[in-house]
């Protein structure tokens, strides 16, 4: 690497949070900037602020105009930029220090047009997954269309991504001047646009919302006219200029995503504005909607097809009526008319034309969601839920009645799998599915063939009955994110589980190598390890996303032996700063270990069991840990120095962790607490935290978590620690005490999930179920 790079900030009236940012800027891993910062006409401090970093980094140059709207800020910067790649930044918001690093490091790599990354949430309660990333950015995919991953389309944000400047240039793309949602015009009709587009599941965008007594950004501020009036003309020039490339396909996907997300926000809000506002939306809507193709509208869930087939004929008294029976927090019901079943909303039986019976028929099909994937004496469990979409599992007859695995490829055996019948958590819904529970154990030792271990790959298949007949599909993991761990089977023989299109899979592989053992020898990590057959040269590399390679060493090759140096202030550079703060829920500075075979085909690598872990204390308050993810692979990351949770144990009503602590700080006032989730709406106050009392034995600290009625109150809990000087930061887990956690366990007539987030978890209590 080393091409420039122009990041293009506009300013106006954040002075703040403008340091925040800036510093965020600046501090980059990749050095290669021209930072161009417009000053938009701000009457605060924030002009000054921003000289005073053109001043001391010359990598900064300073704009200054009158104000004209974030659009043409942008297009300024753009013109005065020189770079290669082209960034932006909006003043008020941070970035992770590995941002442009791995942004342009893909496009490096691959030679897409754009690159784009994933983005978090952050409030002054720490970071949490935006919702409209979250399937968008699930997974790392190189070199990618469209055509290849629709939902691209959901991903409308300018500033987590890196655009080759020739893509930008020659599609003449331009922000919008004087409305707002400049990004909506351009960032859709990129990705039609593109060639190929980079997809990073890491975040590298930390978006910053408004909360209650700041002034709120022009996103949140949904209910002013202004505000109803640019989303619909951002949208219907996104679609138009989708439309002028010819292909109907792509604007039908679009207009379809818009209406069930940047224009949903609006209909939503129908039964709470005034008149003037409801009579305006009814004439974009009607506009707007005279361009989509009737069948985009039909594709759509129920509620939302119902509710813009009334939009497109205007009927705004019924349009009101079934937004308030249908939106977030309140759940129809489902009616039955003959064999079909319908969502139970106004004029279901009115036969009104443009609404007719069917359009409330709901979707056929199976919905799945993976809960937990674990393995326990050579028995991989898995549990989750399956159930008819339209009818639910209500009932214990109803449960799923099989569940399958199938080979891919070679013989394509099929496995069939005892399934166990278990009652779920019913959230809002518009269908029953209490009993739409399973459990099932596979044996590992099922996957060997009768010749030995052959590689392969396996799906895992569901069947439900409906009143039909039974209908099938993979498994699929739904909205929650379990812990997907491997296991050695056999002598150099592994069992993966992993995710393909949101798919569980399950990968029989002979590691070319693994890792035996990592220590620290003078200012070095050496990491040791074997290799299945002697190889000529080797290189190790270190990766914070698939593909992307961020440190690469030489590796020494001794017959099946091997071992590489990473000098560990290479790897400290690459980390966090001295003195600089981490958020919570924070991915942090990581890198899964890969080695290179003959050819040059780098394979991650495993560890073998019993692998003991590293702590190394580097400078700034920070350690060097290398220790197993959850799939075995080698993990290095860089943390605050802290404790860390090694073992977890449900005893009685309460639920205990402990470990060690650290060798260096002083941890006598070291305070364990619970912090409820970031609700996500900032007119809702989230509990306040709960403080653990925490016992110390000599090196060793333990905590309890009350699960009766004196405990925590219901919700989503994030373990956290803190010290005097150290604000409140995550509270990472091994993984085996990841595996020693109760999943779901019901204790004092309540019910405790325990919900993986990368190395950290959640706790979330609720009631437990009645008996039956």
């Amino acid at each position: 690497m080393g091409a420039l790079l122009t990041v293009v900030v506009p300013i106006y009236n954040v002075e703040r949070y403008l340091p925040e940012c800036l510093d965020s800027v600046r501090d980059q891993t990749y050095r290669d900037l021209e930072v161009v910062l417009v000053d938009d006409g701000s009457f605060d401090g924030s002009g000054a602020v921003a000289a005073a970093y053109a001043a001391t980094d010359p990598r900064f140059r300073l704009i200054r105009q009158a104000n004209r709207g974030l659009g043409a800020a942008r297009n300024v910067g753009i013109a005065a930029g020189t770079g290669d790649y082209l960034a932006f930044v909006d003043s008020d918001d941070v970035l992770p220090r590995y941002a442009f690093e791995v942004l342009v490091g893909a496009l490096e790599r691959t030679g897409s047009d754009f690159a784009s990354g994933n983005v978090a949430l952050m409030t002054s309660r720490g970071l949490r997954q935006s919702p409209l990333h979250r399937g968008t950015h699930r997974t790392t995919r190189l070199a990618i269309s469209l055509a290849r991953q629709r939902n691209l389309v959901y991903d409308r944000l300018a500033c987590n991504k890196v655009f080759r400047r020739s893509f930008w240039d020659k599609h003449d793309l331009r922000f919008p001047e004087g409305v707002r949602y400049e990004d909506i015009p351009v960032t859709v009709p990129a990705s039609a646009l593109a060639d190929s587009v980079d997809v990073l599941d890491l975040p590298v965008y930390y978006w910053r919302q408004r909360e209650a007594g700041s002034e709120q950004s022009i996103s949140q501020r949904q209910t002013e006219l202004g505000n109803l009036v640019d989303r619909f003309a951002a949208v219907d020039r996104a679609s138009r200029s989708l439309a002028a490339l010819g292909d109907p396909k792509i604007k039908d996907l679009y207009d379809g995503t818009a209406l069930q997300s940047d224009l949903r926000m609006f209909l939503d809000l129908l039964p709470d504005v005034d008149d003037t506002y409801r009579e305006r939306f009814a004439d974009l809507a009607a506009d707007f909607l005279s361009r989509v193709d009737s069948r985009v509208i039909d594709r759509l869930a129920p509620r939302l097809r119902v509710a813009w087939r009334l939009a497109t004929h205007r009927a705004l008294p019924e349009v009101v009526a079934v937004v308030a029976a249908s939106r977030a927090g309140a759940v129809p019901s489902v009616a039955r008319r003959g064999l079909g079943r319908y969502l139970d909303l106004p004029l279901l039986d009115a036969n009104h034309p443009a609404v007719p019976r069917e359009a409330y028929r709901l979707a056929t099909g199976v919905r799945t969601e993976l809960h937990e994937v674990r393995w326990e004496a050579g028995g991989l469990h898995l549990r989750g839920l399956a159930y008819d979409a339209t009818r639910g599992a209500n009932r214990p007859w109803e449960a799923p009645k099989l569940i399958w695995l199938r080979e891919h490829g070679g013989r394509r055996r099929v496995l069939p799998l005892p399934v166990r019948p278990r009652r779920v958590a019913q959230t809002p819904s518009s269908v029953p599915y209490g009993w739409a529970g399973f459990e099932v154990v596979l044996q590992a030792s099922r996957l060997r063939d009768r010749d030995g271990w052959k590689s392969g790959d396996w799906s895992v298949n569901v069947a439900v009955l409906r009143m039909d007949g039974i209908s099938r599909r993979t498994l699929g993991t739904g909205e929650s994110r379990p812990v997907l761990p491997a296991s050695w089977v056999a002598p150099g023989v592994r069992v993966v589980t992993y995710l393909a299109g949101g798919q569980l899979r399950l990968r029989v592989e002979h590691p070319r190598a693994w890792v035996t053992a990592v220590r620290i020898d003078g200012a070095d990590l050496v990491v040791s390890g074997e290799v299945d057959r002697p190889r000529a040269t080797a290189l190790l590399r270190l990766r914070r996303v698939a593909g992307v390679d961020g440190f690469c060493c030489p590796v020494e090759l001794s017959g099946a032996g091997w071992s590489a140096r990473i000098p560990v202030a290479d790897l400290a550079a690459a980390g966090p700063l001295d003195g600089q703060r981490t958020l919570v829920g924070e991915a942090g500075t990581s890198w899964r270990v890969l080695l290179d075979d003959d050819e040059g085909e780098p394979s991650e690598v495993p560890v073998l069991p019993g692998f003991t872990d590293l702590r190394h204390p580097v400078a700034g308050g920070v350690e060097l840990t290398a220790r197993p993810a959850d799939d075995d692979v080698l993990w290095l990351r860089l943390l605050p120095v802290g404790p860390v949770v090694d073992h977890a144990e449900l005893t009685g009503t309460t639920l205990r962790l402990g470990g060690d602590l650290p060798e260096h700080g002083d941890w006598r006032d070291l305070r364990i607490l619970l912090r409820a989730r970031d609700p996500g709406d900032p007119t809702v106050l989230p509990p306040p935290d709960v403080v653990l009392p925490v016992e110390v034995t000599g090196r060793r600290w333990t905590v309890g978590v009350d699960l009766g009625s004196d405990g925590p109150v219901d919700g989503d809990w994030q373990p956290l620690y803190a010290c005097p000087d150290v604000q409140p930061v995550d509270l990472p887990f091994t993984v085996s005490a990841r595996q020693e956690l109760p999943r779901d366990v019901t204790v004092a007539g309540r019910r405790l999930e325990t919900l993986p987030d990368r190395d950290r978890e959640v706790l979330r209590l609720g009631p437990a179920f009645g008996r039956r």
